[in-house]
C-alpha cells in the first residue's frame, strides 16, 4: 500500500516530474553517469522517476534510496538533450534538500563543507589586498590543487601593468556550491552570506572556477544575494589582457576540454577559444565531444565525494578522447576539470590550466616595445 507523504517542496515540480517519469528516457545517451555505471537507475529518467515515486509515497525515503539521488554530475547534458527543456538540476537539488529536511543524509554534511583558509595562506600569492577593487576569486580547488596557476595569472597582470586586481579576503572562503548541490541549504545560505559580504564593494570579481561563477551568478540571486559589480570568468580577463600583450605563440597540438559549467550552464564557449587561438600557432584540436556537447569529466557535482568510481570513469573517458585526437597536451579553464583529468592522465599526456598556456605565450606588454 502506498503512503502519501505530507505536502513538500517537490509538489511545485509536479509537471517536470511527470514529463520525465513518462518519457521513454530519450536523454539516456547524454548522461555520463548512467554511461559510466551502465545502469538506467541513475539515468536522468531513473533519478527523476525516483523523486516522483517518493513524492507520491510509492517509495519509502531512507538512506539507501536517497543515496541514488547523489549520482549526478550536474553537467546538464540531459537538459540540453531534453525536448521539453526539463531542468533536472532544479528537481534533484530540491529532492536532496527535501531529504535533508526529513533528516535523511546518506552523506554527512562534513563531506560538503570547506573550512575557511587562514588568510596567511592567501597572502602568500603575488598580490593580496583585503578589499581590492578588482577581486580575484580562485576557488578552493585552484588554491588546493593548482596554486601556481593563481600566481601565474597575477604575474601576467603585473607584467601587463594591470595593478588593480588582487586576491582579497573572499579568496579564503568557499562559495558553498557543494552544500547547495547536496541539499544542505540552511548551511549554504549562511556560507553565501559570508562570501557576499566579503565581495561587496568590489567593482569587478574575476572568478577562476566555472562552478563558483555559476553559483555566484545564478544561485546566489535566488537567495537575494546578487553581486552589483561585474562578474567575469578568467577567460574574459585574459582576452582583455591579450589586447595589449606581445605574444610568442606556442607550437603544440593542444586540445581544449570544455567545462560543463562554463559551456552548458553559462553558455561560455567562444571566449576561451578566442584566448587559445591568440596564443597557439596551430589550430585548437577539438575533442570528439566539445562545446555544449562536451563530455563531463566528473570533476564537479559532488561526484568525487558521492560516487568516486563513477567520477574517475568519466575522467578516463575524456582522456580516451584526447588519445583519439592524437594530442600531447589538453587544457581547460576549469580548476575542477584540470584536477579530475590530472588524476587519471597517463605519462605522456600533459594536462594544464589554460592560464599556464597563456603565461608561456605572453612575453611582455606591447607598450613596452
Amino acid at each position: 500500500m502506498t503512503r502519501r507523504l505530507p505536502p513538500s517542496p517537490l509538489d511545485r515540480h509536479a509537471q517536470a516530474l511527470a514529463l520525465c517519469t513518462y518519457c521513454p528516457s530519450l536523454c539516456r545517451h547524454a548522461c555520463p553517469v548512467a554511461t559510466a555505471e551502465s545502469t538506467d537507475t541513475t539515468s536522468p529518467w531513473g533519478l527523476v522517476s525516483l523523486v516522483e515515486h517518493l513524492r507520491k509515497g510509492r517509495v519509502e525515503l531512507d538512506d539507501e534510496v536517497a543515496r541514488h539521488l547523489y549520482h549526478c554530475a550536474n553537467c546538464r547534458a540531459c537538459t540540453e538533450a531534453c525536448v521539453h527543456d526539463n531542468d533536472v538540476e532544479e528537481v534533484l537539488v530540491a529532492a536532496r534538500a527535501w531529504a535533508v529536511g526529513q533528516g535523511v543524509t546518506p552523506f554527512p554534511r562534513s563531506g560538503f563543507e570547506r573550512a575557511p583558509l587562514v588568510l596567511d595562506d592567501i597572502r602568500r600569492v603575488e598580490r593580496f589586498e583585503r578589499r581590492p577593487a578588482i577581486s580575484l576569486l580562485p576557488g578552493r580547488v585552484a588554491l588546493d590543487s593548482t596554486p601556481r596557476v593563481i600566481d601565474a595569472l597575477l604575474a601576467l597582470c603585473e607584467r601587463l601593468d594591470i595593478d588593480a586586481i588582487s586576491c582579497g579576503e573572499a579568496a579564503a572562503l568557499d562559495v558553498g556550491y557543494d552544500l547547495w548541490f547536496a541539499g544542505f541549504h540552511t548551511e549554504f545560505v549562511a556560507q553565501a552570506r559570508k562570501v557576499h559580504a566579503a565581495i561587496s564593494g568590489a567593482q569587478e570579481l574575476v572568478v577562476m572556477s566555472p562552478e563558483a561563477l555559476y553559483t555566484l551568478s545564478h544561485v546566489y540571486p535566488r537567495y537575494g544575494l546578487g553581486f552589483e559589480g561585474a562578474l567575469l570568468h578568467t577567460s574574459d580577463l585574459l582576452l582583455q589582457l591579450l589586447g595589449s600583450a606581445v605574444v610568442k605563440r606556442v607550437d603544440a597540438r593542444v586540445a581544449y576540454h570544455d567545462s560543463c559549467h562554463l559551456a552548458r550552464h553559462l553558455d561560455h564557449v567562444e571566449v576561451p577559444r578566442q584566448v587559445l587561438r591568440r596564443v597557439l600557432s596551430r589550430p585548437i584540436v577539438e575533442l570528439a565531444s566539445h562545446g555544449k556537447e562536451t563530455l563531463c569529466c566528473g570533476g564537479t557535482g559532488c561526484l568525487g565525494t558521492t560516487a568516486p568510481g563513477t567520477s574517475r570513469a568519466q575522467a578516463e573517458a575524456v582522456i580516451a578522447q584526447c588519445f583519439e585526437a592524437g594530442v600531447d597536451r589538453v587544457v581547460s579553464f576549469s580548476p575542477e576539470c584540470v584536477d579530475a583529468l590530472r588524476a587519471v592522465a597517463p605519462a605522456g599526456l600533459r594536462v594544464d590550466h589554460a592560464v599556464s598556456l597563456v603565461a608561456e605565450a605572453i612575453i611582455g606588454d606591447s607598450a613596452a616595445g
